[in-house]
């Protein structure tokens, strides 16, 4: 038997030990610093059932409490006097389901302004009365706070980006004293036109207090709603990551730092000035899940899906939103899109793998998207390409293809397998 010296083992025991140490430190380092975590936050809902309602069908994440009858002036009934019971209903259902809940504080009360947009200078100091009074009642039942909705239009803010950056400190100042653990998140801000971008630039160039004023929020909100038409054809998930891109630029430009996450308050298709133009059960399905795959790919913390289907506005024949999760008669009656939002949830369980050179689902030539996840089960790959028939090569190791619908077939490694708008996931 040839043996080492003394020197030599010493030397080799070295080497192995480096090694060894080397291979550790790659085990712990993710192969991309792009990869993308999947927690069960990112799919968030609005939801106005104070039962188990959908919510024990559709398993959201998150729930955003906006629309559903608590507003403030809708909780504070007079002048330090307040109506919980509808707050207490909702709150308990989200928890029961296991989802965070996120209020909205906006809509004041008629005996502290005439215009329930906007809050008098003089009447902040009801603002953080208020919600104190919310913090310290449900305590950690909420997890987040919304300084107001959608404040660069005036559908829902009335008065100036200055006096939205105060509110936004003074709800700020509110947490730290009755709710230290949640979460303060900024007034969303609409997307879909460049007044509306104007207007974002316009709050996050505000400072307060000595401070711009994003240091005072946990998290940035947008309003991701696409215009209900891109160009000639209806728009789609790619058209709302578009404007995503443009409200970073303008985040960046207002130097918002990169790292402040961003939450997706309210999305939906067909937005217009009307009913919305009625799409295919498959159109939906596919709108749900590249929304979520989109959106988490592009560094999307939250999204809270709009759903326009808890009632027809009177005199129409819909809603302003083509994409329903529920029946508007049933809320605990699923339809396609809403089975698409569980499904969705269960392809994206893991991580989204990032590539080398940039984050999770990338596109070919031709535009065909591939997001890959990772998790305990093994790898899956999900394929769509959103305008046109494409053609894409397999794994090695793929063996089961399964639809939009949820339908599972076996296919074979490395064959080729058609795809188009509606989001196909293959798996080992």
């Amino acid at each position: 038997m040839f043996r080492l010296s003394s020197r030599a083992r010493s030397r080799r025991i070295t080497i192995v030990s480096a090694l060894a140490a080397t291979l550790a430190l790659v085990a712990c380092t993710p192969a991309t610093a792009s990869n993308v975590r999947v927690r069960h936050g990112l799919f968030g809902i609005h939801d106005n059932t104070s039962t188990s309602g959908s919510l024990g069908k559709i398993h959201p994440g998150a729930v955003r409490l906006w629309d559903v009858g608590v507003q403030w002036g809708q909780v504070e009934t007079s002048r330090h006097h307040y109506s919980w019971g509808r707050l207490d209903q909702l709150v308990t259902a989200a928890r029961k389901h296991h989802a965070e809940v996120t209020m909205v504080v906006a809509g004041t009360p008629s005996f502290y302004s005439k215009d329930p947009w906007n809050v008098p200078a003089t009447h902040i100091g009801d603002y953080k009365a208020f919600v104190a009074h919310v913090m310290k009642r449900y305590g950690r039942r909420i997890s987040a706070y919304q300084v107001w909705n959608e404040g660069n239009i005036k559908t829902f803010w009335t008065g100036t980006f200055a006096k939205l950056a105060r509110l936004t400190q003074a709800m700020d100042q509110v947490r730290d004293k009755f709710a230290r653990r949640a979460k303060v998140i900024a007034p969303p801000m609409v997307t879909r036109l460049k007044f509306e971008m104007k207007g974002l630039s316009s709050f996050y160039n505000q400072r307060v207090g000595g401070k711009a004023v994003w240091r005072y929020v946990d998290a940035v909100a947008l309003s991701l709603y696409p215009t209900e038409r891109a160009g000639t054809r209806l728009a789609v998930p790619e058209d709302s990551i578009r404007l995503l891109h443009a409200a970073k630029q303008r985040l960046r430009a207002a130097g918002v730092p990169g790292s402040k996450p961003i939450w997706n308050t309210e999305v939906n298709y067909g937005m217009g000035s009307g009913t919305a133009v009625k799409i295919s059960d498959a159109r939906q399905i596919a709108n749900v899940m590249r929304t979520y795959l989109l959106n988490a790919a592009n560094g999307v913390k939250r999204v809270f899906w709009y759903r326009y289907d808890w009632g027809y506005l009177p005199g129409t024949a819909g809603t302003l939103g083509n994409t329903l999760l529920t029946s508007p008669t049933n809320s605990g009656s699923l339809r396609p899109a809403g089975k698409a939002y569980l499904r969705i949830q269960q392809w994206m369980h893991g991580t989204l793998l990032g590539t080398r050179t940039g984050p999770p689902c990338r596109t070919d030539r031709h535009g065909t998207y591939t997001c890959v996840v990772k998790d305990s089960s093994g790898v899956r790959r999900i394929y769509w390409n959103p305008f046109h028939r494409a053609k894409v090569r397999l794994a090695s190791n793929a063996h089961h293809k399964t639809t939009e619908f949820g339908v599972r077939d076996r296919v074979k490694p490395r064959s080729t397998l058609a795809v188009n708008y509606k989001p196909v996931m293959v798996s080992s």
